[in-house]
């Protein structure tokens, strides 16, 4: 078996198996952990829980987000790519055609590779943040630059290896790879937010709202 066959085969189960073991890991822990302390269970509190998603959601709908329209701005598309490119990306769609016979609609190849372009800017853009701007710096940590950039990684060699630009074979080598790293790490590193924001964002609408009578926006 060739370094292509293990990392499309079985690195691929592995890191699939460890992403869904870990994130049913993280919802039970956030879940028994809720349930074990005094606090608010926000889908008592509907109203408030659901405005404080969706002003979550929605683009300069938080004070914070305002303040910081370029953050805001970059940010935003960049989770929406994120979310987005992995799941309907021809490339991958045929990859899963061809090992399970399922296919769904894909995002047109110029949107997707707006879409990635936008993705690895944005990571320059963060590394670059990380860097310079000192209140940001401070709370740094390496673990941070490094998600950053296997992230960057990821996108990076999807898209030499989708335009074929380069050495194809190890480009698409690195990719899964990378992609299969970043899977795991998902539900152990603060990356694990995708998971937990509509938890978070409806109790944090429901404390702030029922304790304090304010918002969270």
């Amino acid at each position: 078996m060739d370094v292509y066959e293990l990392v499309r085969g079985p690195l691929a189960w592995v890191a699939l198996t460890l992403f869904a073991a870990g994130a049913l890991y993280r919802i039970l822990m956030v879940r028994l952990t809720g349930k074990s302390e005094p606090v608010l269970e926000p889908w008592k509190f509907r109203k408030d829980a659901v405005r404080s998603i969706l002003h979550g959601l929605i683009p300069f709908g938080s004070v914070s987000m305002r303040r910081r329209p370029l953050f805001t701005f970059v940010t935003f598309f960049f989770h929406l790519s994120v979310v987005l490119l992995p799941a309907f990306l021809l490339a991958h769609i045929v990859l899963w055609y061809e090992s399970w016979g399922i296919r769904w609609w894909s995002l047109p190849d110029l949107l997707a590779d707006t879409m990635t372009i936008w993705v690895i800017l944005a990571c320059a853009y963060f590394l670059i943040r990380r860097t310079f701007v000192l209140e940001v710096r401070q709370v740094t940590r390496p673990a941070d630059v490094v998600l950053i950039a296997i992230v960057l990684v990821t996108f990076l060699t999807g898209f030499l290896a989708y335009q074929q630009w380069g050495p194809y074979r190890p480009i698409l080598i690195i990719h899964i790879l990378s992609g299969e790293i970043l899977l795991v790490l998902l539900p152990f590193s603060k990356l694990s937010h995708m998971l937990s924001f509509f938890s978070l964002r409806a109790h944090l609408g429901g404390e702030y709202g029922k304790v304090l009578g304010a918002r969270d926006w």
